[in-house]
């Protein structure tokens, strides 16, 4: 025959594979498998591999080449981030989904985007997904890669396709109309699978989206989101960057980590540009003078075109070269945060006219040139913290009380003051109030003038407190009506969420100053409350004073008389502590072994604070105090009963892991909130609003 038919051929190969037993057939399978285009056959790859791995007596070799070559066509057609034909029509449609679908509930980020975002606000929307859509599989090669690591565990190239799935997981698919899920959706609902735009105009989140997405974060999110080959790694990096603490201190580390900061900041222009908030932290008398970090914080500062709020924390020498640098970077700072370490003397203070945040820690000198710069910034001013334990509370003239929303002031009140009076007819905006002082006037008289003011047909007194806190650190009156009147000043505040009350716990003190059962009393009435730090009243018992705590409470911090066994005081507390407790604070008790008390006591706590050391709370062998606080905060029942299911399939160990020093001195407010403990403590004074 001169003419050959290529049809033959095909015939020829079905002829000859037809007697071979299956094994065989198998292997001339995968055989021709491995000369097709991955990425263009994966179908029928897909068809081929199953139709193998169906076989009874596949051999152990054959069943791994099969699933090696489905897992590389797999990743080779990015199947892992594929089922958008399946998903859209019921993702954008009004149409009802098949039987035998899931829901998966997904929130908005705003109602105008046509997509589907993950973010904990706004109503949600619900998204239906068929039982057996390809998006229900797009982990199916890392099945295959798995089961052929337990065939082989030693299979080089499984090795390398494993490591190529984990690189690839957290990319945004480029292709239009694929399903995508990122390292940061996984984080925000685990296994959830988000759909991309249908439009082809459309095929990705823009930059912006996802950096408002990434606000909603916390900052140790964001660093794990460093680490994500995307688009929000660049966004991290920016928004962690906005805040820059730099600590010049004996560890040579950290002052090494400062000193890379400042010469990233001087040579990169688009680094410094994102520099909101700088913090400068500086050990003090041990160790030498800090010409060299001067001057480079002198090349550092007038690079930072952006920046707003600026703490400095030093001796009082370095600190005014600081402030002289500062002020001829003529940058419009918003909020300034000085804490002399050795502030005895007087401080030249920048020419600065629109500060909206001050903040002012010291032990002596004069008050005068403070009260100067007062005055500058006093129409501007929002936000005022003062803490000189010598120093009176500033003049009217100086500040406007009617324009600050958050009042922080630790000081004297001398005999003749009517600051109190002041603060409550003045201070109408105030959200948050928290005094700190040695008294020595009568401030009840000037508490009840206020008390009752909407029943009277005046206007409310400080209609917008949201944290109020009262803390003597001594007195030379005998006012036994102060705490009944502020007690009665706070009555029915529902909207109240911090409270702090502390008085010296001896009990002549107490007693001097109307502290009794009739303070807690009016912590029912208190139903916002989310935090409470307040001294024991000697006449009321421990078990029944929990019960006076709102069941809402989150954070509880109980101040004892010295020397009180902790032990034997916690044994008491737990019927009546509050189901979703995250935090427990005890100040002054006297505990030998803190993980016996929090095991005792303190069932779904996450940190536990005894004195001034900060401990996360960790279970093993049962319920970890992730999973008993989420549960207690849900109302899963009282804390007593949480306690009790602490132990799963044997006892729970706790574990307390100390806070580390800068941890526990200048961040606790965020590794607080990362805990889910924010409103544990108060606002420190090198942090912003």
């Amino acid at each position: 025959m001169s003419v050959f038919n290529p049809k033959i051929i095909d015939a020829c190969i079905r002829d000859a594979t037809a007697p071979l037993p299956d094994d065989q057939k198998a292997d001339v399978l995968l055989y021709a498998l491995s000369r097709l285009q991955l990425d263009h056959d994966v179908t029928l790859i897909e068809n081929a591999v199953q139709s193998v791995l169906s076989l009874k007596n596949l051999s152990p070799a054959a069943a791994s080449r099969a699933r090696l070559l489905r897992a590389k066509a797999s990743l080779a057609a990015g199947l892992h981030v594929r089922a958008h034909q399946d998903v859209l029509p019921y993702a954008h449609s009004r149409r009802p989904p098949p039987s035998g679908s899931f829901q998966l509930r997904l929130h908005f980020l705003h109602p105008s985007l046509p997509t589907p975002v993950l973010t904990p606000f706004l109503p949600s929307s619900v998204l239906h997904l068929p039982l057996f859509s390809p998006a229900l599989h797009f982990h199916a090669h890392r099945a295959d890669l798995q089961a052929i690591m337990v065939l082989e565990p030693d299979h080089e190239e499984a090795k390398e396709l494993m490591v190529q799935h984990v690189a690839n997981t957290g990319k945004v698919s480029p292709i239009p109309g694929r399903v995508f899920r990122t390292s940061l959706i996984a984080a925000l609902v685990p296994h959830a699978v988000v759909t991309a735009p249908s439009r082809p105009d459309d095929s990705r989140f823009s930059t912006e989206i996802w950096r408002e997405i990434a606000r909603w974060l916390s900052p140790r999110d964001l660093k794990n989101l460093l680490l994500v080959p995307h688009t929000l790694s660049r966004i991290a990096s920016e928004l962690l960057f906005q805040r820059v603490d730099l600590y010049f201190l004996s560890d040579k580390r950290e002052s090494q980590r400062s000193a890379d900061i400042l010469t990233r900041i001087i040579v990169d222009k688009e680094f410094a540009k994102h520099v909101r908030t700088l913090r400068v932290f500086y050990q003090g008398r041990d160790i030498s003078p800090m010409t060299f970090q001067t001057g480079m914080l002198a090349n550092a500062l007038p690079k930072l075109h952006n920046l707003k709020n600026v703490h400095c924390s030093m001796r009082w020498r370095e600190m005014m070269s600081f402030l002289r640098i500062l002020e001829s970077a003529k940058h419009r700072i918003r909020g300034l945060s000085l804490m002399p370490l050795d502030g005895t003397t007087d401080l030249h203070f920048p020419k600065f006219r629109h500060l909206t945040q001050f903040s002012y820690v010291s032990t002596g000198g004069s008050p005068h040139p403070i009260l100067d710069f007062l005055v500058q910034n006093r129409t501007s001013l929002r936000a005022l913290f003062l803490q000189n334990q010598h120093w009176p509370f500033p003049p009217a003239d100086t500040i406007s009380l009617r324009n600050l929303t958050s009042l922080d002031f630790l000081g004297h009140f001398p005999a003749e003051s009517r600051a109190f009076a002041e603060i409550l007819d003045g201070g109408h905006q105030l959200e948050s109030l928290r005094i700190q002082c040695v008294l020595d006037c009568m401030a009840s008289t000037q508490f009840r003038e206020f008390v009752g003011a909407s029943a009277a047909g005046k206007p409310p007194t400080l209609p917008f407190l949201r944290h109020f806190a009262f803390t003597l650190l001594g007195y030379s009156v005998n006012d036994h009506d102060l705490f009944p009147a502020i007690s009665e000043f706070l009555r029915d505040r529902t909207t109240l969420r911090t409270l702090r009350l502390t008085v010296p716990s001896a009990n002549w003190a107490q007693r001097r100053l109307g502290y009794d059962a009739g303070v807690w009393g009016v912590l029912p009435s208190l139903t916002g409350l989310r935090s409470l730090t307040a001294t024991l009243p000697k006449d009321v018992a421990a078990a029944v004073a929990m019960w006076l705590v709102p069941r809402g409470v989150r954070a509880l911090s109980l101040q004892a008389e010295a020397g009180t066994d902790a032990v034997g005081f916690v044994s008491q507390l737990r019927a009546g502590l509050p189901p979703g407790l995250r935090f427990i604070g005890l100040l002054q008790f006297d505990v030998r072994d803190p993980e016996a008390v929090i095991a005792l006591g303190f069932p779904g706590v996450r940190v536990a604070r005894i004195d001034e050391d900060y401990y996360t709370v960790t279970r093993e062998g049962g319920e970890s105090s992730e999973g008993a606080g989420a549960g207690a905060g849900a109302g899963a029942g009282a804390g007593a009963g949480t306690s009790e299911s602490g132990s799963v399939g044997g006892e729970t160990r706790v574990q307390l892991e100390v806070w580390p020093e800068a941890r526990a001195h200048h961040n606790v407010k965020e590794w607080l909130e990362a805990e889910g403990c924010g409103e544990a403590e108060w606002r420190h004074p090198s942090e912003f609003l």
